[in-house]
């Protein structure tokens, strides 16, 4: 990585379990930022479902195998979405990374540097739980969001994701975002009770960044495929996101660019020699 070019900062949106929002989260932050002014890049690394492309109504003729293969660079796959954003739309072959040969390692590493190094943020909705393609980005990635609800379970599970990603990486990133609260209280509560368990247990606490209120405005978006920080621009939960974009802008100051870029590190965490 040549440290006097332009370097996105890369944020994982991930969690402990699936249903609580952290598609949702991450397509909708992607375009909050976009709104302000920066380049945006959303990563669909929920290898197999292509949720973000369910939510943004998107339909994909390229994808991450194609790149794999050869027959375009990443930056031809990219599909442009609502808000200002780009979408690289997932595939099963980013999950077989480490099986791949060395000319298709180049092909798809060099096409992820020389995305990272040609915008301002990727955000990347890693698939849920702790499998190792959402732990290897979530490793990698310059800053976790970590998203879980105010439902017992899905806290357990989040702290979960939580302890795996700090023995892997002692200095990573960590935020939690609350999502479906039913008041900034109560989000303020759980946030509380699981940053002291993760000081008492891991030795370090977690900030939670931001908290997205449960709002009915979320479910209609969904159902019309089209988020809902653009067809509700008024509602709760649009005001909650546009704060949590503010927050990960502001936090970017606290980012060591220096340090090997997000796709020499994640190449690294699949156990792949890469030269990114």
């Amino acid at each position: 990585m040549r440290e006097n070019r332009r370097r996105a900062q890369v944020v994982a949106v991930t969690s402990g379990k699936g249903g609580v929002g952290k598609t949702s989260t991450s397509v909708n932050l992607a375009i909050a930022l976009a709104q302000r002014g920066r380049n945006v890049v959303l990563l669909d690394a929920d290898l197999g479902l292509a949720n973000v492309e369910v939510l943004l109504g998107l339909t994909s003729v390229y994808n991450l195998q194609h790149v794999i293969s050869g027959e375009k660079r990443l930056v031809e796959v990219l599909v442009p979405g609502p808000g200002g954003i780009m979408v690289v739309p997932g595939s099963s072959g980013l999950a077989r990374l480490a099986d791949l040969g060395p000319v298709a390692r180049t092909n798809i590493l060099n096409g992820l540097e020389e995305l990272q190094e040609s915008t301002d943020y990727i955000i990347i909705d890693t698939m849920a739980g702790i499998g190792q393609n959402a732990v290897s980005f979530c490793v990698a990635a310059d800053e976790v969001l970590l998203v879980c609800t105010p439902e017992p379970s899905s806290i357990v599970d989040a702290y979960a994701m939580l302890k795996t990603i700090c023995q892997m990486r002692d200095d990573a990133m960590l935020n939690l975002v609350v999502n479906m609260a039913g008041s900034e209280e109560q989000a303020q509560a759980v946030a509380g009770k699981f940053s002291n368990v993760s000081q008492q247990f891991l030795g370090r606490p977690i900030a939670c960044i931001g908290c997205i209120l449960r709002d009915q405005h979320v479910s209609q978006a969904v159902m019309q495929t089209n988020p809902f920080i653009l067809r509700f621009p008024n509602a709760p939960a649009t005001r909650c996101i546009h704060e949590l974009a503010g927050k990960v802008i502001y936090r970017r100051a606290g980012i060591d660019f220096r340090r090997p870029s997000f796709f020499k590190r994640f190449a690294q965490s699949l156990g792949i020699a890469s030269n990114a």
